[in-house]
């Protein structure tokens, strides 16, 4: 049982969507893994087994995949990052305050 949970490097040659690349791998599997994990904690799944070991069976089976992101996506982040302030000790009684008013409190 402890041979199934391994990932080998000839698993990651083989897999197509992460390209042989062991980073790529990587992230899948642990993307996944924050996916399961986020399920279960939220109640819509019951664990057997450990997520990251979930996560390599997929991985292994073929049954994941990665998004890439455009350079257009990351600018767009980035801009919206850079106009969104920052919460600092200044600014938070300015927020609480208005939530309070958006909420009637």
């Amino acid at each position: 049982m402890a041979e199934e949970q391994r990932v080998y490097l000839d698993d990651i040659y083989a897999n197509e969507q992460c390209q042989g690349s062991v980073f790529r791998a990587v992230v899948m599997m642990a993307q996944e893994a924050r996916f399961v994990n986020k399920q279960a904690t939220q109640g819509y799944i019951t664990l057997t087994k450990k997520p990251t070991t979930i996560a390599m069976y997929k991985f292994k089976e073929g049954k994941l995949s990665i998004s890439e992101k455009k350079a257009g996506d990351q600018f767009e982040n980035e801009a919206v990052a850079a106009a969104e302030p920052e919460m600092t000790s200044e600014n938070v009684a300015q927020v609480s305050a208005a939530a309070d008013d958006a909420f009637g409190v």
